[in-house]
């Protein structure tokens, strides 16, 4: 209806989102009260052309077309999907984005100017720390979380990430460069590469006809389009491939909203200057973000030049250096590259990169220079980085660097914050991380990089036998640290509501110790959202008493639609045999659900009130069989990094069940228990190594040496996987069982 009154076609609806991408992650979400940047009338128009001066005046969203239903000569605009928004997969017919727009002032949590890719990359980065997290967690310990301020820089990262792309990307790369090993012929020379909804175009720096199968080759630039990724699978090597440009970044979006990467390897030497209003820092940060976590990090040397110390500690990578001496970096790298020069073997470089016995003294090294450099400094290193024969090296410098062929300029023709990439000649919005948003990124990376733990609340200190749970002991306090004690007739309803053997249950019982569900409700399931319902109903079982506003900020979304999925919640909870709603409205401002809504998470913690170390055989063997799988194990990508806290609680609190109940079974000389015990836990913490140990006792007290050595390789294979060492008491059990005994040691 904006498009309509303004623009003259409802059609143009597409114009008016392109223009407000920096504030507007949905067309379907318009908030009450947002101003909305409108484009210039394109001529003729359905209706009366605006004023001149009202041409690029914001039009603010009012309460009734933000609540007024479309008709049906208006256009649908399309929901978003899971874990992808639809600016992922542009319209291929809808026109380029506006650029004739104002800024917009942005809350840091929303990260607008951070790519799909580099998002991609520090999920997958925190993901994989986190394991590593839990699986050297000692027993009765739980990992550290991140301070409150940064998870809803966490939940923006995961709205904004795209990880198909991350991965079809990836997986050309390794393509290309199998293709070229097995057809024994250097990798073309790439410069960038265009990331779009349905398609990848890699531009090379001249024309090259030798493609892999699957895509197609027209001028200078090879296409691979969504459809044909399958075919890439056939490329013999694939798995084993490295990547030919590990120098890959992300440089920002074009006027058709494709994601633009250069290869830093490839430019040699690129300048920063945007405008005095941009500061070139928040682009810098962003690259080393990127380059950090990208699936191709190891295979690269990061080195940054001045800046702040913390990212390359957080990181704790053997890879990434900080340095504020330029002239000994410089020093460093030219012996570097006279050696290098000296052993070349293949005229072109990235042809080392893909035969394995060369690949690694030919990682490129990519450093970011942020503290501005003297004339002696910068002529060195363009010497450096232009002499022939090329070496693998390339710099991004803060700043002019005489002679530097590439460089990101401030666009001051635009009102908005865009660079001009020379001498490409590509406009672009830049890729960029704020201060405030690379110091909560650098939390993240550290607590999920930290060994630190701290006691775990389904723990007990207290060295006694294992006892009944008492009766006035309930459920962990998701906001706290120890158990919490609650009246009796609160936990009654808790086990009430509990799922019998017979799954049946007497309330609404929210599934979470495996595929997410919800039983017991007395309404209807929604046919639209209830996976998003879901969602909020287990952030509200965890945040019991909580704002809107609170809720918003956490999930990320706009009040709108939480509106809308509260309304469909409550309509599918129903309410009570007594009549009362299992989502009460919020009348006092503070949202709750009924006492007798549930969990089987809850449930567990009931099981376990005194403590996993004292609770009794039959509680853990009741709160295993509550474990139907990993936790959330169906949740969406893109949603619910607001519960990674809550989801690595799940996976200790049941890891510690399982070990507890096997070692239990053991001494009792009970295998079946035992056996059964650490598998059920398995499921919910695949690949653990104390679980794994206790399955490897089991079976060689069984005598089944067929399945000790299978579980034994497993779990040494895994370690190595991960890159972690095997705790010193694994490594004496697998020495037992393997060998006979523990190898002798010397004092």
């Amino acid at each position: 209806s904006i498009a309509e009154r303004e623009l003259g076609a409802t059609a143009r609806w597409t114009d008016i989102f392109q223009a407000n991408r920096a504030q507007l992650a949905d067309p379907d979400e318009l908030a009450v009260g947002m101003r909305l940047m409108v484009p210039q009338p394109k001529e003729p128009a359905a209706k009366a052309t605006p004023k001149a001066d009202d041409q690029r005046r914001p039009t603010e969203a009012s309460p009734a077309e933000h609540q007024r239903p479309t008709s049906p000569s208006e256009p649908t605009f399309p929901s978003r999907q899971p874990g992808r928004s639809p600016s992922s997969q542009p319209d291929e017919n809808s026109p380029p984005a506006a650029t004739d727009t104002a800024p917009v002032d942005i809350p840091a949590a929303s990260l607008v100017g951070v790519g799909g890719l580099l998002a991609a990359g520090v999920i997958a980065g925190l993901a994989w720390r986190r394991r590593i997290q839990l699986q050297t967690r000692p027993p009765g310990r739980r990992v550290v979380h991140p301070p409150p301020p940064t998870r809803t820089v966490e939940v923006a990262l995961g709205r904004r990430q795209r990880p198909l792309s991350l991965r079809t990307l990836d997986r050309a790369m390794r393509a290309i460069a199998a293709h070229c090993k097995d057809s024994d012929i250097p990798p073309p020379p790439l410069q960038l590469a265009f990331i779009g909804g349905n398609e990848i175009e890699l531009r090379l720096r001249e024309a090259c006809a030798n493609s892999p199968v699957g895509f197609t080759v027209r001028g200078r630039s090879w296409f691979l389009a969504q459809d044909d990724v399958e075919y890439l699978k056939s490329v013999p090597g694939l798995s084993e491939a490295a990547r030919p440009w590990p120098a890959l970044v992300t440089l920002g979006r074009d006027k058709h909203d494709r994601l633009v990467l250069g290869d830093l390897e490839s430019f040699g030497l690129l300048e920063l200057q945007p405008d005095s209003g941009f500061p070139t820092t928040d682009l810098l940060a962003a690259m080393a973000i990127e380059l950090s976590f990208s699936p191709w990090a190891d295979e690269m040397i990061l080195t940054l030049v001045g800046g702040s110390e913390r990212l390359p500690e957080a990181l704790g990578k053997h890879n990434v250096y900080r340095t504020d001496d330029c002239d000994a970096l410089i020093d460093r790298l030219e012996q570097r590259a006279a050696v290098q020069r000296e052993h070349r073997r293949y005229p072109v470089l990235s042809q080392h990169r893909i035969d394995p016995d060369f690949a690694d003294p030919w990682a490129p090294e990519i450093v970011l220079v942020e503290q501005p450099l003297t004339a002696a400094q910068s002529t060195r290193l363009r010497a450096l980085i232009d002499a022939e024969p090329k070496v693998p090296l390339a710099a991004v410098v803060v700043g002019p660097v005489p002679g530097a062929e590439w460089s990101l300029r401030g666009d001051g023709s635009s009102t908005e914050r865009r660079v001009v990439l020379q001498p490409a000649g590509l406009s672009l919005s830049p890729q960029w991380l704020e201060p405030p948003e690379l110091s909560a990124v650098v939390d993240l990376i550290e607590t999920t990089g930290s060994g630190d733990t701290a006691p775990a609340p389904w723990w007990s200190d207290i060295g006694v036998q294992p006892d009944p749970p008492p009766d006035n002991v309930t459920y962990l306090d998701s906001r706290s640290t120890t158990w919490g004690i609650a009246n009796t007739a609160e936990r009654a309803l808790i086990m009430e509501a509990a799922m019998d053997q017979d799954r049946t249950v007497h309330h609404p019982t929210l599934q979470l110790l495996g595929p997410i569900e919800l039983l017991g409700a007395t309404g209807t399931e929604p046919a639209r959202a209830a996976k998003q319902c879901l969602e909020y109903c287990a952030w509200l079982l965890e945040n019991p008493g909580s704002t809107a506003q609170a809720m918003v900020a956490a999930l990320a979304v706009a009040e709108g639609t939480r509106r809308s999925n509260m309304s469909r919640l409550r309509s599918w909870l129903g309410a009570s045999p007594d009549g009362e709603a299992y989502l009460p409205d919020a009348y006092t401002g503070r949202i709750a659900l009924h006492p007798a809504v549930s969990s089987d998470w809850q449930r567990l913690q009931i099981l376990t009130s005194t403590g996993v170390n004292r609770a009794s055989d039959d509680s853990l063997q009741a709160a295993l069989e509550l474990v139907r799988g990993a936790p959330l194990a169906d949740a969406a990508p893109g949603q619910w990094h607001w519960a990674e806290e809550l989801r690595t609680d799940m996976i200790s609190c049941v890891r510690d069940i399982g070990v507890e109940l096997a070692d239990r079974a053991l001494l009792a000389g009970d295998l079946e228990r035992a056996r059964w015990a650490a598998a059920r836990a398995l499921h919910a913490a695949p690949g653990d190594e104390l679980l794994l140990a206790a399955r490897i006792r089991t079976e060689h007290t069984a005598g089944n040496a067929a399945e000790t050595e299978r579980l034994t390789l497993q779990l040494a294979a895994q370690a190595r996987t991960l890159g972690v060492d095997l705790d010193p008491d694994t490594v004496s059990l697998l020495q037992r069982v393997m060998e006979g005994q523990v190898r002798a040691r010397l004092a």
